[in-house]
């Protein structure tokens, strides 16, 4: 082979060479846009609907949990809902069965790590479910009884990480259910006690990563130190705008960097711990979005 066609032949293959890595490039660029596109395109969320035709027993529904089986229960104003993905068991209360379930208006559900189901009520107190037995232990307030529940009205069940379950009441405070004496133990408002909880009426608890127990009331938000007993208090103020956006707090729930999330009756707030401070995002009337009233961080 001459010199002239050992050139042409280089030439020839430094071309397929060159195509070979085009080639190579644009698949891998159709394999990253190809599912973004079809992603795209099936992004649109699309509901399905359980109503009265279904067998929910009440159309309004206050609480929801799924357990640890898979069912979703629904708490409504009218009996307690269990769904196992296609119909509803429906338990109610019964007058002339003590072991039924104290109230049909539900408020609150939560699975403890033995399984039993937490169910609190509006007006009616609390009720413990045992699966495996079938049967409802209901558990009232008595105002002669100081380790009864604290109120007859429990808004919401909460389980920390050690297992511990906690209570939150309308008017009656926190409680701590202790399991070894099957009775409760209260925390609640002292207006001659500033390290008290700051209202009787709890609406939210949750637990962050950290391990920090935060109680929303309806006057503030609390951090509760259990090796204390103590709470500390963040409050509204209407003239600062690194406060609270409302004494009423509907909601908790902590993000992946640790920003605690705060549902309240005029917007969000969110606490950032390496600020102590609060930023607010309210609605916006002039364009119905969401807007933050304070500075970036």
């Amino acid at each position: 082979m001459g010199r002239r066609d050992s050139e042409v032949v280089e030439h020839h293959l430094k071309m397929l060479s060159l195509i070979s890595l085009r080639a190579l490039c644009l698949a891998m660029l159709v394999a990253l846009i190809v599912p973004i596109h079809a992603d795209a395109q099936g992004s649109s969320v699309r509901f399905e609907r359980l109503s009265l035709e279904e067998g929910l027993s009440e159309s309004v529904v206050n609480a929801i949990m799924q357990d640890s089986k898979g069912f979703m229960w629904f708490g409504t104003r009218d009996e307690l809902n269990k769904y196992d993905g296609y119909g509803f068991t429906v338990y109610r209360h019964d007058p002339d069965d003590s072991e039924s379930l104290s109230s049909s208006f539900i408020m609150s559900i939560c699975e403890d790590r033995d399984g039993m189901i937490w169910i609190g009520t509006y007006g009616d107190g609390l009720n413990r479910y045992d699966r495996a037995a079938g049967k409802f232990t209901r558990y009232r307030h008595d105002p002669d009884d100081p380790s009864s529940v604290g109120s007859d009205t429990v808004r919401v069940i909460f389980e920390d990480r050690e297992g511990t379950l906690w209570f939150g009441t309308r008017a009656g405070g926190l409680d701590r259910y202790d399991p070894d004496t099957d009775s409760f133990i209260h925390y609640q408002h002292s207006p001659c006690d500033p390290n008290s909880l700051s209202a009787n009426t709890v609406l939210a608890i949750y637990e962050g990563r950290s391990g920090r127990l935060w109680v929303g009331t309806e006057v503030g938000l609390d951090e509760f130190d259990r090796a204390t007993g103590k709470f500390a208090h963040y409050r509204h103020d209407p003239i600062d705008a690194e406060r609270l956006g409302s004494q009423t707090i509907n909601a908790l729930c902590e993000d992946r960097y640790g920003a605690l999330w705060i549902g309240t009756n005029t917007g969000l707030s969110v606490l950032h711990r390496d600020r102590e401070s609060f930023r607010r995002y309210q609605m916006n009337l002039c364009t119905t979005c969401m807007t933050p009233t304070t500075p970036t961080v």
